[in-house]
């Protein structure tokens, strides 16, 4: 053997090594639909539009993610994790790792990732509707905090969304001591003091059996300069703080979800309160998954109840493979201000496919 069939033969030992000590995974998800949506503000009786579309994401949120581990020995473990959103009902231009982007260490005293990901507030906000066949905000029965965003479809208290990720990271997730669990996100907000925008949310979680219970406190800092003033005039603050109770168990025949969820301002003239509770049941049939969803939602401003709303879903996915899926859902939710009158409303129906790599 020559000098370059040992340096080949060597080279293939190292590489195989290296491969059975690291492992990388490329996954993804894509969930497109065709349906009809009347989402916006009822001004003088009127509501929104009808409009007849191509959704992306009405389930579940398409994604294109890369994940691995690499076994550093003694029973540590480095581990990375890249996922990237999109909408393939018109791919647009996507920002590389906004869903997560993550460097990490996991061993016996648990797990501790860097960068952009879930909150620990997000798994348990997740526990709540868990037993729904969605896990995406535009078919959810939830009328809450929980939004697209967008100013027309706020839920009840037309606070901001608690931001299921957040940047500038670090997150700890303990391991299991008999199946109680605990976690603790930080995520910075780089900016020189006295500004103050940071995220820190905290979990704890049981586990056994078919039981599933955690509970979740979060606070998302909004301190800043007012920009309509002169410079450095004052500062304004405008902290959310947002609380969850969620629960889950497995029947067997039929899952159960649900919980409590609380969102109030801090540090305004007038703040906002609200509370919501959801509940859904999952039922497997076969290839078939029914899943019905309900929640109901109060705001308070200052003490005083202004806004009031529910929200229906149910729908049903049909396993085509054990990667694709067909499905049909519909959700049905309005939000009333005091007097009763309805300000906002979401109407969407939707057939959709989901295909899982």
């Amino acid at each position: 053997m020559n000098s370059k069939q040992l340096i080949a033969v060597a080279a293939m030992a190292l590489s195989g090594a290296a491969m059975a000590q690291s492992s990388v995974t490329v996954y993804g998800r894509l969930d497109a639909s065709i349906g009809s949506a009347k989402v916006g503000n009822i001004t003088n009786g009127a509501g929104p539009a009808n409009v007849t579309q191509m959704f992306s994401n009405n389930i579940t949120t398409s994604r294109l993610g890369f994940r691995g581990t690499e076994d550093l020995g003694g029973g540590l473990s480095a581990l990375f994790i890249i996922e990237t959103g999109f909408s393939p009902d018109a791919p647009g231009q996507t920002v590389l790792g906004d869903r997560a982007a993550v460097v990490g260490l996991s061993g016996g005293f648990g797990t501790i990732k860097l960068g952009r990901h879930d909150t620990s507030f997000d798994d348990i906000r997740d526990l709540m509707v868990s037993s729904n066949l969605w896990d995406s905000g535009n078919l959810a029965s939830t009328e809450t905090v929980l939004s697209t965003g967008a100013t027309t479809t706020n839920g009840v208290g037309g606070l901001r969304d608690y931001g299921d990720r957040a940047n500038n990271q670090v997150r700890y997730e303990s391991p299991s001591f008999s199946g109680l669990t605990f976690g603790v996100s930080y995520g910075f907000d780089e900016e020189a003091s006295p500004v103050k925008k940071d995220v820190v949310a905290y979990n704890l979680r049981y586990k056994a059996g078919n039981l599933d219970v955690g509970v979740a406190y979060q606070e998302n800092s909004q301190a800043g300069f007012n920009a309509t003033t002169p410079a450095n005039s004052y500062l304004i603050t405008d902290d959310l703080k947002y609380t969850t109770v969620a629960a889950a168990y497995n029947f067997g025949l039929f899952r159960v979800s649900g919980g409590w969820n609380q969102a109030k301002e801090v540090n305004v003239a007038t703040p906002v309160k609200a509370n919501t509770y959801t509940v859904g049941v999952n039922v497997p049939v076969e290839a078939w998954d029914f899943s019905v969803g309900y929640s109901t939602a109060k705001a308070k401003r200052a003490g005083a109840a202004f806004e009031k709303g529910s929200a229906f879903s149910v729908g049903a996915t049909y396993s085509l493979s054990k990667r694709t899926r067909a499905y049909a859902a519909l959700t049905n939710g309005d939000i009333k201000d005091a007097a009763g009158t309805k300000i906002r409303q979401r109407d969407i129906y939707a057939l959709g496919l989901i295909h899982t790599f």
